[in-house]
């Protein structure tokens, strides 16, 4: 690990924190036990972690939390030998409207949405705590990882060795995704990228209802990296924020991890309506028949087709666009997430002659009718047809993006049967998935 970097994820780590009314059991932080209830709160708070001098720090977490509990993360940093206030990065969960906090500078100290930034002062420690919460004592949260890392000042970045490293990561364009989610849907993408090469056929759209941020729209853009990493853990996969250089982004492609990284958008791309600044995956690095280094990226907003989307840049351009912040990413250990099954199968049945064309979706044999306001309340309702070749993920297909009628979805029929597979996903990232033949 870096050490600008630190991540406690297992027992030992944890074990050196002050436990309040968590125990740590299976490598994970939980509420504690008490006739047979868990406790309705708890904090876990670790040691005083030495840093080099830095002026800038990002928290993660990955943590699996059920519906009726959430995860709150803050950090203080020790400046001028004192120890800050206690910033907190908001309360999580899937389950939750969950916000980032809003921007607040309390003396040198500058709060942002998923970062603390010092104003004229550097700091040289860290404490990081974060408290579980639920209101049913049937269920705990658990925290597999904690970690934070920093800018440090006064430091010459590293560039590493030369690599040549090709990654297969998948590419997805913004343009074809959920209109709805578009404005943090690069971020969700990338995400995507990573974890579909590792077989997880994920939905860019499951990762932007987990990933999203509710809090009212700033200056501050949509995006939250904090919650990115919290989002790709709902699935298995450890991941954290960390100030990077090009030497360890070249250690992750040589590892055959690739990165999330930030970058500021082209002029074309602005024009196309791209954001400022928007996600991209990495995909590895390469040199030109002239001896020119290149990154390799998938970038959501480098085409309107997913094949589209897998470029190259010249290395300089990219250190240029480069915000020096990635998240990073490990392959899951185990198929099935931390939380259990995210999706569920539905049967998908006519409504009758009473309302010709109008489907909707049965659950273990119940009803289950789509609210009239389910996607003004944040909610994803598609559908996809089989296109005329296969595709190496589900995220590939053509996909169509439309409002539940009188409780349910508006199918066509054609002049031969066509088989529809429909898609709701919920904002706790949760779909609901079936197909009929029309």
């Amino acid at each position: 690990m870096e050490k600008n970097t630190v991540l406690l994820q297992d027992t030992e780590a944890f074990m050196h924190g002050e436990l309040d009314n968590v125990t740590v059991q299976q490598n994970c932080i939980v509420l504690d036990l008490v006739q047979g209830g868990y406790v309705p709160y708890g904090c876990y708070t670790s040691a005083p972690i030495p840093m080099p001098l830095f002026d800038a720090l990002r928290v993660s977490w990955n943590a699996a939390s059920p519906e009726d509990t959430a995860v709150e993360a803050q950090v203080r940093v020790m400046v001028d030998g004192n120890w800050t206030t206690w910033n907190s990065f908001g309360k999580w969960s899937p389950s939750l409207h969950r916000e980032g906090p809003p921007y607040q500078a309390r003396g040198p100290v500058q709060r942002w949405p998923d970062r603390l930034q010092l104003d004229s002062k550097y700091a040289t420690a860290v404490q990081l705590r974060i408290y579980l919460y639920s209101k049913n004592e049937k269920v705990s949260p658990a925290v597999m990882l904690l970690g934070a890392s920093v800018r440090m000042v006064d430091v010459i970045p590293a560039r590493g060795r030369l690599v040549n490293a090709r990654l297969h990561l998948m590419p997805y364009t913004a343009a074809r995704r959920a209109p709805a989610l578009q404005p943090w849907m690069d971020a969700a993408i990338s995400l995507a990228s990573l974890t579909n090469r590792w077989g997880a056929d994920l939905l860019p759209e499951e990762f932007a209802q987990v990933l999203r941020d509710w809090r009212a729209p700033d200056d501050c853009g949509p995006r939250n990296l904090s919650f990115a990493a919290a989002a790709a853990a709902q699935w298995g996969f450890p991941a954290w924020v960390a100030y990077a250089d090009l030497a360890l982004l070249r250690a992750e492609a040589r590892a055959g991890c690739g990165a999330v990284v930030t970058l500021q958008s082209t002029p074309a791309q602005i024009a196309a309506g791209a954001p400022e600044r928007h996600c991209a995956a990495l995909r590895g690095f390469a040199s030109s028949l002239d001896g020119e280094p290149k990154v390799l990226l998938c970038d959501p907003y480098a085409a309107a087709e997913d094949f589209g989307c897998e470029i190259e840049i010249p290395l300089d351009d990219f250190m240029v666009a480069w915000d020096n912040v990635a998240l990073l990413m490990r392959q899951r250990k185990s198929s099935t997430p931390p939380q259990g099954r995210t999706r569920c199968s539905a049967w998908i049945r006519p409504v009758g002659t009473d309302a010709p064309g109008i489907y909707r979706l049965y659950l273990n044999g119940e009803e289950h009718p789509l609210p009239d306001d389910f996607c003004a309340q944040g909610g994803v309702l598609a559908y996809s047809l089989p296109d005329e070749h296969p595709h190496a993920t589900t995220a590939h297909r053509q996909f169509s993006y439309v409002e539940p009628t009188q409780g349910g979805i508006l199918l066509e029929h054609g002049d031969t049967p066509r088989k529809y597979t429909v898609y709701a996903i919920g904002t706790d990232g949760r779909m609901i998935v079936g197909d009929v033949t029309v």
